[in-house]
């Protein structure tokens, strides 16, 4: 399966600061709203489903997964991880809301967070999407289970690597597409040739009957 990366504006952003037994700060937000289209995405729009995390977040919730906070995708700078309990992330009736430990982000992240000039992104491979007909024409995706492996916040977002989608796009274009089965000329013979048969075998009847 191809991993693919999708950012989303990041809402409901607060950085938190609990005082206690040494201070603890916090990130949270959405990393990804359900059911609100994307832009085009080079040919066709793609939403959430709520029942995309599921999956994966009972897995790791159980402990048979990790996933993973990086800062801008970048595995050589993780921020922490569900399984080390830095991220923690849940689903709730808006999207996949996520809470990060910020104690390994830097000064300069943490008030870029705070001046709002993060973006969410998440990487995640495909397991089930389905298809259909947006009403602005455009073929409209809609991303049912995925496996989520990573949340990073970001500056910029890279531009998506939409070739799995698309992929799966022509996939769902070729079945729509496909003609209705033909009949063989030789069934069709063979269907001839039995009805003149039977029609015969009923006549014969019908003249040994005195009809």
């Amino acid at each position: 399966m191809t991993k693919e990366i999708r950012s989303f504006e990041l809402t409901d952003v607060e950085v938190r600061e609990t005082q206690g037994e040494g201070e603890a700060r916090t990130l949270t937000g959405y990393a990804s709203v359900f059911d609100s289209p994307s832009v085009n995405l080079g040919g066709f729009i793609e939403r959430v489903a709520p029942t995309a995390f599921t999956r994966s977040l009972k897995a790791a919730a159980e402990g048979e997964s990790n996933i993973f906070a990086l800062w801008a995708h970048d595995s050589s700078q993780p921020l922490g991880s569900t399984g080390g309990g830095k991220l923690s992330l849940e689903a709730d009736e808006k999207g996949l809301r996520f809470s990060l430990d910020v104690a390994r982000m830097t000064p300069a992240q943490l008030d870029a967070a705070r001046d709002g000039e993060l973006r969410m992104s998440f990487g995640f491979s495909v397991r089930h999407d389905e298809w259909t007909e947006g009403e602005d024409g455009l073929p409209l995706r809609t991303l049912v289970d995925v496996d989520l492996f990573e949340v990073s916040p970001v500056i910029s977002p890279a531009y998506p690597d939409t070739s799995a989608a698309l992929r799966s796009l022509d996939e769902w274009r070729s079945a729509e597409s496909k003609p209705e089965p033909k009949v063989r000329a030789d069934q069709t013979k063979e269907f001839q040739e039995l009805r003149t048969r039977l029609l015969k075998r009923f006549a014969e009847y019908k003249i040994n009957r005195g009809e």
